[in-house]
């Protein structure tokens, strides 16, 4: 038996016609032999919309949510799903109301930050039940024999709301289930990225773009033979097209270049996503699910392999952080300490930093709600002095001259070189 694992953005289950696209994507794919897992987000700028639910309070809310379910209840409706699966969808996503509403009024979460993430996780969870619902309702209306599966219950999480951590040395005895299922009649398992369970049965998330780490997790779990990530564009590229309309799809990218591209910001796919599959041996495919047979790329091991063009990555929506002690000493090691715990609680990812002897600078995706959260956590012994509205521009394998000139009507705040790599944040 071949097995593989497919993983589908938002955009690819947008509505009832791409969610059929979908489907006959996947039997092109599968054929009546092959069998997979497919994790699958939300439907696309969903998680947006329940972030802003989670945000809102009183008669508003509600309406905001009902808003929501109605979306995903017209969508059930195009496909013309039976009752039965029409009330799956409202069951699920009714329980994500009910759990994030218990959350926030039973008090049994220390710390009104950490309360507010918990019930964010219950919150947003409520788009990837939904989509996986709509997908599993249509491979069956489509004659695939399938199973729907809540990957809360294989994927258990610690660390904190809104970026939990999965053991990945428990990855082979959790997929057993799933395992299981994929041996018997089920051709294709429908589950979600994104979301897992901590061990006190509360609903949590791995962070935002969290699906393409899902996927990859599950990966493992089932042994599959390869991953394919399927998006909006023809494989990983160079540059981000609308930035670069003469930008080319890398055929093939070795895993430690692929960990770079994504820790710098490369948004194809999920910082966590390339280790699992390293170290497991799985080769992990980009592809276009608008046109699956256009150039793609494969992440494998190519020891040593450059790609032959220069790596162009923008990142917009940067803030710069400042953090000083409250008495304008020195920085030392235990003021480091305190810092980078408050970063790891807080959830943050840093993009850059930079350390001088009176403050620590950090570069990261603005939000408001985590850096108000580290603030909170670094205590009175800090204060912080923060810049928006900042571009990270980050160029592998390029030269000085092409930096120089995409960034020549921009102000340098600040510049990082090595070897393979130019860095520049950009007011």
């Amino acid at each position: 038996m071949t097995c593989t694992a497919h993983k589908f953005g938002g955009a690819s289950v947008r509505d009832a016609e791409a969610i059929r696209r979908l489907a006959d994507l996947l039997h092109a794919q599968l054929g009546s032999e092959g069998k997979a897992v497919v994790v699958v987000s939300a439907m696309g700028k969903t998680t947006n919309a329940l972030e802003d639910i989670w945000r809102a309070k009183g008669e508003p809310r509600l309406a905001m949510w009902d808003s929501c379910v109605d979306k995903h209840l017209q969508v059930a409706e195009d496909l013309n799903l039976p009752a039965a699966t029409r009330q799956k969808l409202q069951d699920r996503m009714q329980a994500c109301w009910a759990e994030a509403l218990r959350i926030e009024s039973d008090g049994v979460i220390d710390g009104a930050s950490k309360q507010a993430a918990a019930s964010y996780d219950a919150f947003v969870a409520a788009g990837e039940l939904a989509s996986t619902t709509l997908v599993e309702g249509w491979l069956q209306a489509s004659g695939i024999v399938t199973t729907w599966w809540d990957v809360r219950d294989t994927l258990a999480t610690m660390g904190p709301h809104r970026f939990a951590r999965v053991d990945e040395s428990q990855l082979q005895s959790i997929g057993a289930p799933l395992r299981e299922v994929l041996d018997g009649s089920s051709q294709i398992v429908v589950t979600q990225g994104f979301i897992g369970r901590h061990a006190d049965g509360r609903t949590s998330t791995l962070g935002r773009e969290g699906s393409d780490y899902s996927a990859a997790l599950l990966a493992v779990a089932c042994s599959v033979t390869s991953v394919t990530i399927w998006k909006d564009v023809p494989g990983m590229m160079n540059a981000d097209p609308k930035r670069h309309p003469d930008a080319v799809t890398v055929p093939q990218v070795d895993h430690a270049e692929a960990l770079e591209l994504s820790y710098y910001g490369a948004s194809v796919i999920h910082p966590r996503t390339v280790k699992p599959l390293q170290q497991a041996g799985i080769p992990l495919h980009v592809k276009s699910f608008l046109d699956p047979k256009a150039p793609s790329t494969c992440i494998d091991a190519y020891p040593g392999l450059v790609p032959e063009v220069p790596m162009f990555i923008w990142r917009d929506g940067q803030s710069w952080m400042e953090v000083y002690t409250a008495d304008g000493s020195f920085l030392v090691e235990d003021h480091l300490t305190a810092l980078f715990g408050a970063l790891d609680r807080a959830g943050i990812h840093v993009r850059l930093m930079q350390q001088s002897a009176t403050h620590f600078g950090l570069l990261i995706d603005r939000d408001d709600d985590l850096m108000a959260n580290f603030t909170d956590l670094l205590g009175p012994g800090f204060w912080v002095d923060s810049t928006h509205g900042l571009t990270l521009l980050t160029v592998r394998h390029g030269d000085e001259e092409t930096l120089v000139r995409l960034t020549a009507s921009r102000t340098v705040k600040l510049e990082q070189r090595t070897a393979s790599t130019w860095r520049r944040v950009l007011e």
